[in-house]
């Protein structure tokens, strides 16, 4: 039966109602949010982003899934951002500043622009890192490990999880400014960099509180200073690094959110306010006490400028490590 007028008004009249339920479906509000982690479980990064995740969830309404992708320092998990669809439903929590990934990489070209492929979304905290030995270790303070590595230049060795991770940077430029030798060896993880220290196969690495803090209150680990500017409250007996003969030293990451660049300004400025919220949070102050983390807010639009000034720095910084 042929359809009447009426019937035929009524159906096209709906028509932009189901439309619009579609594009609601489809609709980047509606969808879960994927945060990715370019770490493994247990670091700090990964911690962080874990603490985010239920309060961002209640917040937007929406799943929020985290994703570890480990390895190479840290360069399989930018690459995957980078490469994600700008839609606004992927993140990534950076530890390592971003600049140093495609300048050390193991990937040649480098496989993104640290600048013109991300698009910053909030920084939430700062962590600084422990120098650590095995619990046995023959190196019983800094001033020991420093001797060790003049008197046997390249022999000593330090571990990372990766070329340009966090680990390796702050390692390197601590040889650099005590003007000593020691060999590099990196790994997939952070958990076999620290796995192998501990085990006395590797002589030393610099790693975060969040994951140095535990093994060393259980004997696992021994610190012998820390990278901060001031000693850690957990650890009141162990000097920072300036105070243990390297003067000038410090060392910290920023734990920024990205990206991919192309993100609806919208909707990036909307997930900029709602990370901060959290992060303003007594919550969030007492979990940053809790792992030694260093609360330091920035939103989208002031990190932005900060980038390009941090890309020229931290090229400088790697031609002095590389050299």
């Amino acid at each position: 039966m042929a359809a009447t007028r009426r019937q035929v008004i009524k159906g096209l009249a709906a028509l932009p109602l189901a439309a619009s339920g579609i594009a609601r479906s489809q609709s980047p509000s509606s969808r879960p949010i994927r945060i990715i982690v370019p770490a493994s479980p247990g670091t700090s990064i990964d911690a962080v982003t874990r603490f985010f995740v239920e309060p961002l969830s209640k917040r937007l309404g929406v799943p929020v899934i985290v994703e570890n992708r480990s390895g190479a320092g840290g360069l399989l998990g930018y690459q995957q951002a980078a490469k994600s669809a700008p839609d606004g439903n992927t993140l990534i929590l950076t530890g390592t500043p971003l600049y140093l990934i495609p300048l050390f990489g193991e990937l040649s070209p480098p496989p993104f622009d640290a600048v013109k492929d991300f698009a910053p979304v909030a920084r939430v905290a700062r962590v600084s890192y422990a120098i650590v030995v095995a619990p046995d270790s023959p190196y019983r303070n800094m001033g020991e490990l420093l001797q060790a590595m003049r008197a046997k230049p390249g022999e000593i060795t330090y571990s990372s999880q990766g070329v340009g991770s966090s680990a390796h940077l702050c390692s390197a430029v601590l040889t650099d400014m005590s003007k000593t030798k020691a060999q590099h060896i990196g790994y997939k993880e952070t958990t076999m960099a620290v796995t192998d220290v501990a085990g006395g196969r590797v002589s030393f690495t610099c790693q975060t509180s969040v994951g140095t803090v535990p093994l060393i209150q259980g004997g696992r680990l021994r610190a012998l200073a820390v990278t901060s500017a001031k000693r850690w409250e957990a650890l009141p007996d162990v000097p920072t690094v300036n105070e243990a003969g390297v003067p000038g030293f410090s060392a910290s990451s920023q734990l920024d959110f990205m990206a991919p660049a192309g993100m609806p300004e919208a909707r990036l400025l909307m997930l900029s306010d709602e990370i901060l919220q959290i992060a303003q949070t007594q919550a969030f102050k007492d979990f940053c006490a809790r792992q030694l983390l260093i609360p330091d807010l920035m939103n989208a639009k002031d990190l932005g400028p900060e980038m390009a000034r941090e890309a020229v720095r931290w090229k400088n910084v790697a031609q002095m490590v590389r050299s």
